[in-house]
C-alpha cells in the first residue's frame, strides 16, 4: 500500500528520464511505475503533471552558525530556506577550535542542529592551524563512525584579525592528514590557495593603496589558485588520497582538475553558483561586497570556464559556501582585509542551476541532477540512499515547475534580509519538496517543521570514488 504517490511528472532517475509515478512507502521510494498503474486509495497524491521530478538537492558546503559565531544564522533558518529551494540534505562543517580535538568540534555541530533542521544533515570536520598528532590521529575513528570527509585550508585567507580563526594547514601536516584519510577510506576537501602569494598580495595592496573591497581578485588571484591546486594534486597523487577542491573560482583551477582527472586521479571539483553567474566587475557596484565569497570572484571569462567545467563534467558539483548573515553584517566591513565572506544562496542553488544550466545552456536533466545532488552523494558516501530517485532510496524529492519565469524578488526567498539574486531571471524553479516521504513544501507553502531533519549516519566513500574520477 502506497503512502504517497508523486504522479504524472517528468521523472529523472539514474537509468533515464520519463513520465512516471513515484511510489513511496514510509520514508523510502518503493517503485517507479507507469502512469496510472498504482493503486492510490489511502495514499496522498502529489500532482506533478507538467513538472520535473528530481532527487532532493544536496548542499555539500555550508557553514552554519552556532554559539561561537553569533553573526551567522543557525541551522533552523538556513535549513528552512534550503527546503524551500529544493535542497533536502545540508553538509555543514565541524570546525576544530585551537586547544580542542575533532570530537569537540563534532559536539558543537551536533548541538546547533539538534531539533532545529528542516533538512537532513551531516558534518565535515575542519582542521585548525597547527593541528596536533592526536587530532590527526582521530581521522580513522571518525571515518569508522560514518563521518568520511575532512576539510583543510592551505591559506589563512586574511591577515591576522580577531574576526577569523586561522585554519591554515601547512604541507607537512597536510601530508600526514592525507595519509590517514587515504588509509582509512575517506575524502579530503581542500580550500586551495597559495598562502605566500595571498599574503604578499595583501602587502602590495596596502603599499599601493588598493585596499577597497573591489580589489579582492587582486589578492586571491588566478595564479594563486593554479599553483596551489597543482601542488595539492601532486602531494595527493604521491600519497594516494582522493581530493575535492571546494569553490573553484578560476579557469586555471578548472584546467588543473581536468588534467588530473584525465590521468585517472580521484580529483573532484566544486564551484559556486555565484562564481559562475557573477564576476569581479560586480564588486564595483554600490555595496558590491555583497557578492564576495572567499577566495574571490574572478573575470567573466573565468565564470564562463566554470560553466564549461560543469557542462563537460570537469567540475562535479554546485555548492554555496554558505555563510548566512544579515545585510548589516554583510556590508559592515569594506576592505580587502576584512570583508565578510560567504554566500547566503542556499535557497537559490538548485533553481539557478536549473535556470542557467538547463533552460539557457541546454544541460541535460540527468546532468543537472548530477551537479545538484547525485555527485555530492557519491563523493561523500551517501549514494544511493540520497541523490537518486530509485527503489530503496530515501524519498527525498524536489518538483521543479518549468513554467515559473520571473525576476526573483525578496518575496520569493526566505533567508536573511537581502540576496544577490534579487532581479535575476528564473526560468524554472522548485515549488514542492519532500523529505523522506514527508511533504515539507507544497506549491511554495511550508508544511514541515523544524526538527524533521535527521543526522545522516554511516557515510562511507566507495572504493570506486576513491580510486578514480567516477563522477
Amino acid at each position: 500500500m502506497a503512502d504517497l504517490v508523486v504522479r504524472g511528472g517528468q521523472v529523472v532517475t539514474p537509468s533515464g528520464v520519463g513520465t512516471w509515478d513515484v511510489v513511496v512507502q514510509g520514508e523510502k521510494i518503493v517503485a517507479i511505475a507507469e502512469p496510472g498503474t498504482v493503486q492510490t486509495e489511502g495514499a496522498r497524491v502529489v500532482d506533478a503533471s507538467g513538472k520535473i521530478v528530481v532527487p532532493g538537492g544536496i548542499e555539500p558546503h555550508a557553514h552554519i552558525g552556532g554559539p561561537r559565531q553569533p553573526d551567522r544564522m543557525g541551522a533552523e533558518p538556513v535549513s528552512r530556506a534550503a527546503i524551500f529551494g529544493g535542497t533536502t540534505t545540508v553538509m555543514d562543517f565541524a570546525t576544530q577550535v585551537a586547544g580542542h580535538d575533532l570530537h569537540h568540534a563534532m559536539g558543537e555541530a551536533a548541538e546547533r542542529w539538534k531539533g532545529t533542521g528542516y533538512t537532513d544533515y551531516t558534518y565535515h570536520p575542519i582542521f585548525t592551524s597547527g593541528a596536533g598528532i592526536d587530532a590527526i590521529g582521530q581521522i580513522p575513528e571518525l571515518i569508522d563512525a560514518g563521518f568520511a570527509s575532512f576539510k583543510i585550508f592551505t591559506t589563512s585567507i586574511r591577515p591576522p584579525s580577531p574576526q577569523m580563526q586561522n585554519n591554515k594547514t601547512d604541507f607537512g601536516r597536510l601530508s600526514s592528514i592525507m595519509e590517514k584519510i587515504a588509509a582509512a577510506g575517506g575524502m579530503l576537501m581542500v580550500h586551495s590557495e597559495d598562502d605566500d602569494m595571498v599574503h604578499y598580495n595583501y602587502s602590495l595592496a596596502q603599499e599601493r593603496g588598493i585596499w577597497d573591497w573591489w580589489n579582492m581578485h587582486l589578492i586571491h588571484t588566478n595564479v594563486s589558485e593554479d599553483v596551489s591546486f597543482r601542488r595539492v594534486i601532486r602531494l595527493a597523487e604521491r600519497v594516494g588520497c582522493p581530493i575535492y577542491f571546494v569553490h573553484v573560482s578560476a579557469r586555471e583551477g578548472v584546467a588543473a582538475i581536468g588534467e588530473a582527472r584525465s590521468r585517472g586521479l580521484p580529483v573532484y571539483g566544486e564551484t559556486l553558483h555565484n562564481y559562475a553567474c557573477f564576476s569581479a566587475e560586480n564588486y564595483r557596484e554600490e555595496n558590491g561586497m555583497k557578492y564576495h565569497t572567499y577566495p574571490s570572484l574572478k573575470s567573466p571569462a573565468d565564470a564562463n570556464a566554470l560553466w564549461d567545467g560543469l557542462l563537460d563534467g570537469t567540475l562535479s558539483t554546485v555548492a554555496t559556501d554558505l555563510v548566512a548573515t544579515t545585510w548589516e553584517d554583510k556590508i559592515r566591513f569594506k576592505t580587502v582585509a576584512d570583508v565578510t565572506g560567504g554566500h547566503n544562496g542556499i535557497e537559490t542553488r538548485v533553481g539557478v542551476a536549473y535556470s542557467e544550466g538547463v533552460s539557457r545552456k541546454g544541460m541535460s536533466l540527468q546532468h543537472f541532477v548530477d551537479i545538484t545532488s547525485a555527485n555530492a552523494a557519491k563523493i561523500f558516501g551517501i549514494y544511493p540512499k540520497k541523490g537518486a530517485i530509485a527503489a530503496g532510496s530515501d524519498a527525498d524529492i524536489t518538483i521543479i515547475d518549468p513554467a515559473v519565469r520571473k525576476p526573483l524578488s525578496m518575496d520569493d526567498l526566505h533567508l536573511a534580509d537581502y540576496s544577490i539574486w534579487v532581479g535575476w531571471q528564473a526560468d524554472g524553479w522548485p515549488t514542492t519538496t519532500i523529505l523522506r516521504g514527508k511533504v515539507m513544501v507544497e506549491d511554495g507553502k511550508l508544511l514541515g517543521s523544524a526538527g524533521d531533519g535527521q543526522l545522516i549516519g554511516a557515510r562511507k566513500v566507495s572504493a570506486e570514488v576513491a580510486a578514480g574520477p567516477v563522477c
